[in-house]
C-alpha cells in the first residue's frame, strides 16, 4: 500500500507539473497576443500614415513606413525596393539602417540575389542563414542572421520588394512570412498611389504646356487621343493668322519700359482668349504680334471662318480696349491683320523636354506677308482663304463684304497675288466683345 506521504508528494509534483504546462501555454497566449496587437498596431501606423501624407517627398514617406515597422519588431534593418520596369533593376527608395531617407538613386540588377527571387517567383524568399547561403552574397548590408523578400504585388505583378533580416537565424516562420505578405499589400497600395501622383503631375505640366498654345478644348481631345505629345510632324491644311499692332515700335520708344510691357500683356490678355475661342492655336508671340493657326492639330470644315471671325472680333476688341484705356493716357492701339491658307507641316518641333507645336510652310510666309501690307485696322485674306468663305459670308459676324484689291508682289513670291480686303460693319459693344474683356 502506498502510504499517505508518497500520495501527498506525487500529488503535489503533479499539480506543480500541470502549473508549469498551464504557465508555459498561458506565456504562448499572451506572446501571441502580443504579437497581434504589435501587427494591428503596425498595420494601423501605416494606413495613419498613408491618409496622411502630402505626396511631395516619396523616399521620406517609404523611410517612415520601415521606421513604424522596426519600431515593433526585433528587425535588424528593412529596405524597400521598386522595380524600375523601363531600366528593369531594382531601385532602392527607403533603407531603415539609414539616418533618414535616400537621396539619390541607387539600382540593382534583378538577377543579384533573393530580392530578385522574390520578384521573378512573385511570391516570399526566406534565407534561414545568410553567412552559409551563396544566393545572399550579394545583398548589400545582409552579412549575417536570416532574411525575408517578400513581392509588393499590384494587381498580380511583383512591382517591388521588402527586405527584412533578423540577426538571428531562422527568425522567421510561416506566420511571419504571411503578416509581412499583409505589410507588403500596404506598400503597395502606398505605391501605386505615389505612380498616380506622379503621373498626374506629369500630366498637369503636360496641360499647362498646352495651355499656352491651345484652347481648353482642344487640350482635353489631345489627351483624351491616343497619340498625346511625340516629336514629328504631318501635313495639314490650316489656316494663318498673323496680328501685329502697327507703329508700336516707334510709339514705345516714348514710353517707360514697364508701361510697354503692360500694354503689350493687356493686348494680348484679350487676343489669345479669342483665338482660343474658335480653336486656334497659339504658334508664338513675337514682340507687339501674334501667329495662330487653325485646322491643327484639331481640323474643322470652317477653319478659314474661324480665323476670319477671330480677325474682326480682335479688331473690335482693340477698338473697346482703347474706349477703356483712355484714362490711363494710353496711346491708341491699330492692329494689321494677314489670313492664308494651304497645306503645311504641322507638329511637335524641339526635344522631349521642350516642345513646341508650330506649322512650317510657303503658307506661313505668304500670310506675314499679307499682315506686313495691311493698312491699320484692315484684314487683308489671300485669293485661296476669299474662295473658301465667299459663300458663308453671312455666317461670320460683323462681316460686310470681301472687297478685291490690284495683285501685289510680295517678298518671296514669283508672282503677284490676288488679295482681298475683309469689310466690317461698325459693331456696338455687343455681348461676344463684352465677353471677352470681361
Amino acid at each position: 500500500m502506498v502510504s499517505d506521504k508518497h500520495k501527498t508528494t506525487d500529488e503535489a509534483s503533479l499539480l506543480a507539473q500541470e502549473r508549469d504546462v498551464f504557465k508555459r501555454q498561458f506565456l504562448k497566449v499572451q506572446e501571441n497576443y502580443e504579437n497581434k496587437i504589435k501587427e494591428l498596431s503596425i498595420l494601423k501606423e501605416l494606413g495613419s500614415t498613408l491618409r496622411s501624407t502630402d505626396f511631395y517627398h516619396k523616399n521620406a514617406f517609404f523611410w517612415n513606413q520601415l521606421q513604424i515597422i522596426k519600431k515593433y519588431t526585433m528587425l535588424q534593418d528593412i529596405s524597400l525596393m521598386l522595380l524600375n520596369e523601363e531600366l528593369q533593376m531594382l531601385e532602392i527608395v527607403a533603407r531603415s539602417d539609414f539616418g533618414g531617407p535616400v537621396s539619390h538613386s541607387t539600382f540593382l540588377p534583378i538577377e543579384d540575389g533573393p530580392p530578385g527571387q522574390a520578384i521573378v517567383q512573385r511570391s516570399p524568399v526566406i534565407i534561414e542563414n545568410v553567412e552559409v547561403d551563396p544566393s545572399a552574397e550579394k545583398q548589400e548590408g545582409n552579412h549575417d542572421g536570416s532574411l525575408l523578400c517578400v513581392p509588393v504585388m499590384h494587381n498580380r505583378r511583383a512591382i517591388g520588394v521588402l527586405n527584412l533580416r533578423y540577426r538571428k537565424t531562422k527568425g522567421f516562420d510561416q506566420n511571419q512570412m504571411r503578416f509581412f505578405s499583409l505589410v507588403a499589400d500596404q506598400i503597395a497600395t502606398a505605391v501605386i498611389l505615389f505612380r498616380l501622383y506622379d503621373q498626374m503631375l506629369k500630366e498637369e505640366k503636360h496641360r499647362s504646356l498646352l495651355s499656352r498654345f491651345f484652347s481648353k478644348t482642344v487640350t482635353e481631345k489631345i489627351f483624351g487621343s491616343e497619340e498625346n505629345l511625340r516629336l514629328g510632324g504631318e501635313r495639314k491644311n490650316v489656316t494663318i493668322l498673323f496680328a501685329d499692332l502697327c507703329g508700336f515700335t516707334s510709339m514705345s520708344e516714348g514710353l517707360e519700359q514697364n508701361k510697354v510691357v503692360e500694354i503689350l500683356n493687356a493686348f494680348f490678355s484679350f487676343t489669345i482668349p479669342i483665338i482660343f475661342k474658335h480653336d486656334g492655336t497659339l504658334d508664338k508671340l513675337m514682340g507687339d504680334g501674334v501667329m495662330a493657326f487653325f485646322g491643327a492639330p484639331l481640323s474643322h470644315e470652317d477653319d478659314p471662318l474661324r480665323a476670319v471671325q477671330t480677325a474682326i472680333e480682335i479688331i473690335m476688341a482693340l477698338k473697346e480696349f482703347n474706349i477703356q484705356t483712355r484714362d490711363k493716357n494710353w496711346p491708341p492701339l491699330k492692329v494689321s491683320i494677314g489670313i492664308n491658307s494651304g497645306e503645311v507641316v504641322a507638329g511637335y518641333i524641339g526635344s522631349e523636354d521642350h516642345l513646341t507645336y508650330t506649322v512650317i510652310g510657303d503658307p506661313v510666309n505668304v500670310a506675314q506677308r499679307l499682315e506686313s501690307i495691311a493698312a491699320p485696322n484692315e484684314i487683308l485674306i489671300s485669293k485661296k482663304v476669299r474662295d473658301e468663305i465667299q459663300e458663308r459670308v453671312s455666317e461670320v459676324e460683323g462681316l460686310k463684304s470681301l472687297v478685291s484689291l490690284p495683285a501685289q508682289k510680295v517678298k518671296g513670291k514669283e508672282k503677284a497675288i490676288e488679295i482681298y480686303r475683309v469689310e466690317t460693319r461698325i459693331l456696338e459693344r455687343d455681348a461676344t466683345v463684352h465677353g471677352v474683356l470681361e
